[in-house]
């Protein structure tokens, strides 16, 4: 098939074209589904259909690392915009966090500071209505997000007010935005660009922002863009953009060691990081400040959440059954001490370049994933444009290494969905979630240290037999 590829670019073009009709109708079909909450069985048929045919276009795109013409850029994001446009006109019913969106976003346009009162105050009676309020999960509690986002939500309320569909669009859009974004940066990477159909094609990212409209699809830009004037070597644009991402969702601030220093770097490069991420960061919160300690609102709740639990779930299972310790603690201090004891590491031996500073944004980005006693399918978005940048194919398809274990957990962990199948966890659903992704993090290690171990034992062999013919 390579040779197939090599010498008839053409045929290439063709299966690619192809590849994206047939991704068309995983999509449609997802339409028709109507509540896919409801519809939890279909709709996971749907997704790894569409993640299979999105396999193959991966394949096909990193069998040739020659950059490619301009046409197979414009194909790639052309299907990107249908595929999207398709579930834009789908009810969010996957998540239901984009109800609060809206809600935060009305609340706020009657003057109202969103982290005063949960929507379920009596404050708030008059605001409600019979099709945004009763989906918003968590009423009795005050808004978890940050001050970035709120001001995000009250800006698009405005321009569309309580447009379920305008937040759908304005995730999407951002997503695609993050998507352009990326081809900048596989270019100063010196990488080709059609991989960014990694990213565009990823059913993760199309289902949970043209879908389910989540605010990381406000985030992505930002932090690829991040990424992007981190290898440019731009410190003070770098820490502005991650300080946007932190305001938009917390989670980017891990990601702060990683892309803090890079070899080389002046005195002055240094500082401007942090400082321009701690200023972007926190001017939103000059709008909210009156409200006092209030504006951490759900946050200090949130860390007691648990769901969709890889290694942070056997972790606990322990913790719960051989000691009196609370499981939930415990495995949120081993989350603090790893992320900890990372960021050490990375300040103390800073990154060669910019592109080893974003490889390294993995680390912190995995410790996450598999400590954090709360991992909904959207956790893992950040991960894509990383796997578009690192993933790499082998002889037989793709590498035996940890980025093909993040590629296939981008589709697999689609699977905590099943939950809504009975409203519980599904005990296999997350073992095949993560038991395929430790085999790929820990197998290429335990393949090395069997490699050297036998190269030992062939140099002492060797040695022995040399000193046989000796005698």
């Amino acid at each position: 098939m390579r040779s197939l590829f090599e010498n008839h670019p053409g045929a290439r073009y063709f299966i690619l074209t192809a590849l994206g009709l047939g991704l068309l109708v995983p999509y449609a079909y997802a339409y028709t589904l109507g509540d896919l909450r409801k519809q939890t069985i279909a709709f996971e048929y749907a997704f790894f259909v569409a993640f299979a045919l999105y396999g193959v276009a991966v394949f096909l795109i990193l069998r040739d690392e020659k950059p490619l013409p301009t046409k197979w850029l414009v194909l790639i994001f052309a299907f990107a915009i249908l595929f999207r446009g398709i579930l834009i006109f789908t009810p969010p019913r996957l998540s239901d966090d984009m109800f609060r969106y809206v809600w935060d976003g009305r609340v706020q346009a009657q003057g109202i500071n969103p982290y005063a009162h949960p929507p379920n105050a009596p404050q708030l009676y008059s605001l409600r209505d019979t099709r945004i309020y009763p989906l918003i999960n968590r009423k009795q509690a005050v808004t978890v997000y940050p001050a970035g986002a709120e001001i995000s939500y009250a800006l698009l309320w405005r321009v569309v007010p309580d447009n379920v569909r305008w937040f759908q669009i304005a995730m999407a859009l951002g997503d695609l935005g993050a998507g352009a974004l990326l081809v900048l940066l596989l270019r100063a990477m010196n990488l080709p660009s059609q991989r960014a159909l990694i990213y565009l094609w990823s059913p993760l990212i199309i289902f949970e922002t043209a879908h389910a409209a989540h605010v990381d699809g406000l985030l992505l830009p930002f932090l690829v863009g991040a990424w992007l004037l981190r290898v440019k070597l731009r410190a003070g644009a770098t820490g502005a953009l991650l300080g946007a991402s932190i305001a938009l969702k917390l989670f980017p601030v891990i990601l702060f060691p990683a892309l803090w220093r890079v070899r080389g770097d002046s005195l002055k490069r240094i500082w401007l990081v942090p400082i321009a991420m701690a200023f972007v960061f926190l001017l939103p919160y000059i709008f909210y400040v009156a409200q006092g300690a209030g504006v951490l609102g759900f946050l200090p709740n949130y860390f007691d959440e648990r769901f969709n639990m890889g290694l942070a779930g056997a972790l606990s299972y322990f913790i719960e059954r051989y000691t009196s310790w609370k499981p939930q603690t415990v495995v949120n201090a081993l989350l603090a001490l790893t992320l900890a004891v990372i960021s050490l590491y990375f300040v103390l031996r800073p990154a060669r370049d910019g592109a080893d500073a974003v490889r390294r944004c993995i680390y912190p980005i995995g410790a996450f994933t598999l400590l954090t006693q709360n991992l909904f399918p959207w956790y893992a978005l950040w991960l894509v444009p990383l796997v578009a940048l690192f993933l790499r194919a082998g002889k037989f398809g793709l590498r035996f290494d940890a980025w093909t274990g993040w590629f296939l957990f981008t589709g697999l962990v689609a699977l905590a969905y099943t939950f809504f199948i009975r409203w519980r966890v599904v005990e296999w659903a997350i073992w095949a979630q993560f038991v395929p992704l430790y085999f790929f993090l820990l197998a290429p290690r335990v393949r090395n240290e069997f490699q050297k171990w036998r190269a030992h034992r062939t140099r002492e062999f060797l040695k022995y037999a040399a000193i046989g013919d000796m005698r």
